[in-house]
């Protein structure tokens, strides 16, 4: 057995910031903290002592980065995301589809089947299904002539080839209490709300009927009114469903933000980037799927205007929740570690610093710029 123990000037866990003991690693797994005195021989000592431990960060909705995409469907382009993230402190994420042509989203499902065994980089947690079940009115950066009713045979296709996860519905969709009755209980799948026109009630129909999140809340959903709080409505007032948060500034205000942040529990929103290909590289014009788009000052927009995802990661938008929100740093963290986790039930092995977790975890400076990440109690990026 190997084993390390590892100390830093403030160490994250899921409860409390570890100021003065060391922590352990036994093998692939953490093994609790132990005392300065009580480090034997046969225990490597490695010490940071200007730098913050972080659990690695586990990313539900993720397109692509540095020029690649998942609807590339290609084995190089999930190891050169995936290899990105690392660098970023990103240790799980779920490759997220873009409504397209069904053949299409087949191929991409198929290919993270094939490389989720292979790869040997950043943990492939399964799949996000991000369309075709949406609305026109609020597509975002969707095509819409790709837009297709609710239908059992794709989505159990789809099932069928890969490690689907969740599959997004817009709750005004015909059958759509039906179906995410049937995805959750039947498939057991999770199945998120947005890029919909829905009313409070439709909302909620759907939440009962086993949905149970808000994709990227606020952006692409009909937005509250005193008389018709819509899908917000519910997302912001359902204390049992988790709500998504793009915390990069520029797809939600800080004021927003702030509001979602005294509106829910702090265990029931999850960071997530939704970046694109263009994260990782300079201004320029790239594809999404089959919608070209546009990035300027970092920032994303198809040729309509709308925005087309993000470039940011979630180090950053756990930066901006910490400084520019004032948001509890151990709070900001867990929406990017432990509540992913929980949501997709992986919190008995992975989303924090505990006692029999794998040791995922990331070292990072002040200014939130990673030094290290560590993947099953081994460090597999080191920066130069």
């Amino acid at each position: 057995m190997s084993k390390t123990a590892i100390k830093a000037q403030k160490i994250f866990t899921e409860t409390s910031i570890e100021l003065n003991k060391y922590l352990l690693l036994e093998d692939d797994k953490f093994a609790g903290f132990i005392d300065k005195n009580d480090i034997t021989s046969d225990i490597e000592v490695k010490d940071f002592p200007n730098s913050y431990i972080l659990p690695g960060l586990i990313d539900t909705h993720i397109h692509g980065a540095v020029g690649c995409d998942t609807m590339d469907s290609t084995t190089n382009a999930i190891q050169n995301i995936s290899d990105y993230l690392l660098t970023q402190g990103t240790t799980t994420w779920m490759p997220t589809t873009v409504t397209a042509p069904l053949s299409d989203i087949y191929n991409a499902i198929t290919n993270i089947a094939n490389c989720q065994k292979t790869l040997n980089s950043a943990r492939i947690l399964g799949m996000f299904i991000e369309g075709p079940y949406i609305t026109t009115q609020h597509r975002g950066a969707h095509p819409e002539k790709f837009i297709r009713p609710l239908n059992k045979e794709e989505i159990l296709h789809m099932q069928s080839l890969g490690p689907v996860k969740t599959i997004i519905i817009a709750p005004e969709k015909e059958n759509a209490f039906t179906f995410t009755n049937w995805i959750t209980n039947k498939l057991n799948l999770k199945v998120s709300l947005g890029h919909s026109s829905a009313d409070y009630t439709e909302a909620c129909a759907c939440f009962d009927a086993g949905a149970d999140a808000s994709v990227h809340t606020y952006c692409a959903m009909e937005q509250m009114h005193h008389r018709n709080p819509n899908l917000l409505g519910a997302a912001l007032t359902r204390d049992d469903i988790y709500a998504e948060l793009i915390a990069d500034g520029i797809h939600v205000s800080l004021p927003a933000i702030k509001i979602l942040l005294n509106c829910k529990p702090k265990d029931k929103i999850i960071l997530v980037s939704d970046a694109i290909r263009a994260t990782g590289l300079n201004d320029g014009r790239y594809m999404l799927g089959t919608l070209p788009f546009n990035v300027k000052n970092g920032i994303a927009r198809i040729d309509d205007g709308n925005l087309a995802g993000s470039t940011t990661t979630l180090l950053k938008e756990i930066k901006l929740l910490i400084e520019d929100i004032g948001e509890k740093p151990i709070n900001a963290i867990n929406m990017a570690s432990l509540n992913p986790a929980k949501r997709f039930n992986i919190d008995k092995y992975l989303g924090s610093i505990k006692k029999g977790k794998y040791a995922d975890f990331i070292i990072i400076n002040k200014n939130y710029e990673v030094e290290q990440t560590w993947l099953n109690g081994k460090c597999i990026f080191t920066k130069k």
